[in-house]
């Protein structure tokens, strides 16, 4: 098994790679004006030109978002610690972290579920559930698209994980993939213990 996770982390050091993916939505249509009589509509979202920065090796791109606690979790503020940021859609996916969470804490990681839902919904989530690990809000995708894991087209957050050094710096990433919580612990293993 130890074999088969060193296999696998080379393999998605390597499929990872240190290649940035662009992401760009297709500029929004021109609003008609109002015709005499109707009220004005209201303004049309306007699309962000986002590329994510993953790089393996290099800094993680910092950010701010609100946490099932009750207050945002800033990245920046999160180094001299091991961070694992788990990436889903929908928050039950996120559930299994409660599972590996001691694991995670014997090695000095500290994980954080990522998912777009509003961070009132996480906090009574995390609380029914007994969530051991803080869900931090997305709601917009715009932190998920910065690190390559916002689906425009289906205007979703794909499933992903991130490891993140104590100085800050992309350790390892999965991007686009889930796996069983299991092989992620062993995964998380092998690259703090190999350090």
């Amino acid at each position: 098994m130890k074999r088969a996770s060193c296999v696998l982390v080379i393999l998605l050091a390597i499929g990872a790679g240190a290649t940035a993916q662009e992401v760009v939505k297709p500029p929004p249509p021109t609003p008609e004006p109002p015709r005499a009589g109707e009220a004005p509509l209201s303004p049309v979202p306007q699309s962000s030109h986002i590329a994510s920065q993953v790089y393996l090796g290099e800094p993680a791109p910092d950010f701010e978002l609100d946490g099932s606690e009750g207050r945002p979790v800033r990245l920046a503020r999160l180094k001299g610690y091991w961070v694992l940021l788990v990436f889903s859609d929908r928050r039950e996916a996120l559930a299994p972290l409660k599972g590996i969470h001691a694991g995670l804490r014997e090695l000095g990681v500290r994980a954080y579920g990522i998912c777009a839902d509003k961070a009132h919904v996480l906090k009574s989530y995390a609380a029914r559930q007994r969530l051991p690990v803080i869900l931090l809000s997305d709601v917009t995708g715009e932190i998920s698209q910065l690190y390559g894991l916002y689906d425009v087209g289906s205007r979703s957050i794909r499933p992903g994980f991130v490891l993140i050094d104590r100085r800050g710096v992309v350790h390892m990433a999965l991007l686009g993939q889930s796996l069983p919580m299991a092989d992620v612990l062993e995964m998380v293993k092998s690259a703090v213990g190999g350090t």
